[in-house]
């Protein structure tokens, strides 16, 4: 498999990479989503790994992994001010699909 944005998982570039715990690159759209100065884009999704036995879930903002992806929602309350995520379950098993969506707190929608 080629180089991907890390979080929305795009195989197309230019990204831009991001050295920390782990290496991350960025493409254009996920990049113009962490700017405070953009105007309004789509919510970011967590990246979801099923293949890991451990850390599957990775957070949109930063390089937190976890395995619990509910485990995001306090994260990322404690860790990145002005932003919100929330869990969705979009389909049930048996070919389930699970996503982490983070918005910006000013513009998160409400959860159910």
């Amino acid at each position: 498999m080629g180089p991907h944005c890390s979080f929305c998982g795009i195989p197309s570039g230019p990204f831009l990479e991001i050295e920390g715990g782990l290496r991350l690159l960025l493409c254009d759209r996920c990049q113009a989503a962490r700017d405070p100065t953009a105007g309004p884009e789509p919510p970011l999704a967590a990246r979801y790994d099923p293949g890991e036995p451990e850390l599957q879930w990775t957070c949109a903002l930063c390089d937190y992994r976890c395995f619990i992806p509910t485990w995001l929602e306090g994260h990322t309350a404690l860790e990145h001010p002005g932003w919100v995520a929330r869990f969705e379950n979009l389909r049930p098993y048996p070919r389930q699909v699970l996503r982490m969506v983070y918005h910006r707190s000013d513009d998160a929608a409400p959860g159910p």
